[in-house]
């Protein structure tokens, strides 16, 4: 396993799920992303073993979550795009954004959770929208979703 979620390959992303949370005040649901290799089920309960809390975050199990499947090379891109911008992150003001990401294999999990500030927000979003490809429209509208609910 690399040091880094960031860096894992193609092979290890086949059973994989990353997962955007907002962690900021609102009037409103902010719905979860959920992105996972087509193919994998998703289990909400894995991310807990690498969260800083240890515990769900309130809009994880709303019905609003968006899962969305994709492929290990579409995933290892948008880890590429986001990797600058997550090694950077300095918090910058409150941390308003939790992405956490890990794999899966035999029976063991790992995986990173980036805590995202208000300063980096919008680039972060910028690069994740890099990284999906340009006919995923279920992500770019999961994103762009997402991304307007946070940043009206």
């Amino acid at each position: 396993m690399p040091d880094s979620i960031l860096d894992a390959t193609v092979e290890q992303l086949r059973s994989a799920q990353a997962k955007i949370t907002y962690l900021g005040e609102q009037s409103k649901p902010i719905p979860t992303i959920i992105f996972h290799t087509r193919g994998y089920r998703v289990n909400l309960s894995d991310f807990l073993a690498v969260q800083k809390t240890g515990r769900p975050y309130a809009n994880d199990d709303l019905p609003y979550t968006r899962r969305v499947p994709l492929e290990p090379t579409e995933f290892r891109k948008i880890l590429q795009s986001l990797k600058p911008t997550l090694k950077s992150s300095d918090g910058g003001g409150p941390e308003f954004l939790s992405f956490t990401v890990l794999r899966t294999w035999n029976t063991k999990t790992a995986g990173q959770e980036f805590r995202i500030g208000t300063v980096e927000g919008r680039e972060f979003f910028t690069k994740l929208t890099e990284g999906i490809n340009p006919e995923n429209v279920e992500a770019r509208s999961a994103v762009n979703t997402q991304f307007l609910a946070i940043f009206p």
